[in-house]
């Protein structure tokens, strides 16, 4: 074994309890999946919507100091994860509904990003929206998402690099999404953009 993480979870142990074959399979195919399906299906669904609005794309070709208020505002608008599955610790009533305590509930995520009650005109895409509030997409508490930051920092330097190489890039072509039902995201993006003229390495 080596010195990485894989190996790190097949060493592990506490007490003598270590981490079955399942366990470690099922450990592995999560971190694949958050740290690589997420992220790639978000910049594509990223992309699009910029390219679906050529205003917010050229904006952030000439301010990349907006790319980490991008990701926020792409994120919120069109995230590739809809929703988060919890299960009620205790008897709870919320908005008027009853739900006995080991209901699994689907928390609508997606819905939240864009309450109305939170965010101004929020099916509107602003790269520049003043003091946004917290996007529920990573989640929150101890279900936050660990890998949230990093995300951010891979998606803020993709879109500040792409924006300024591929001037007024716009797609070419339809981009259907995967299904809401899991992790979604378009399934193809056709996109053309002009040369670019102006010398970047």
């Amino acid at each position: 074994m080596t010195d990485d993480l894989l190996s790190d979870l097949i060493r592990a142990d506490d007490d003598g309890d270590r981490l079955s074959t399942d366990e470690l399979r099922m450990l592995v195919a999560g971190l694949l999946m958050a740290g690589t399906d997420t992220t790639r299906n978000q910049l594509a669904a990223s992309v699009q919507i910029l390219c679906d609005h050529p205003d917010q794309w050229a904006l952030l070709a000439e301010h990349p100091e907006l790319a980490s208020n991008a990701v926020e505002e792409t994120i919120r608008h069109s995230p590739v994860a809809f929703g988060a599955l919890r299960t009620a610790a205790d008897d709870v009533e919320v908005a008027g509904i009853f739900i006995p305590a080991g209901i699994m509930l689907l928390a609508n995520t997606a819905a939240a990003n864009r309450d109305p009650a939170v965010y101004d005109d929020p099916d509107r895409l602003d790269t520049t929206r003043a003091s946004p509030s917290a996007i529920q997409t990573f989640g929150a508490g101890i279900h936050y998402c660990l890998g949230a930051n990093l995300a951010r920092l891979e998606l803020a330097e993709a879109l500040a690099v792409m924006t300024r190489r591929m001037p007024n890039a716009r797609r070419t072509g339809p981009a259907p999404w995967k299904p809401l039902t899991a992790l979604s995201g378009p399934t193809a993006l056709p996109i053309e953009f002009d040369p670019e003229i102006r010398g970047y390495p």
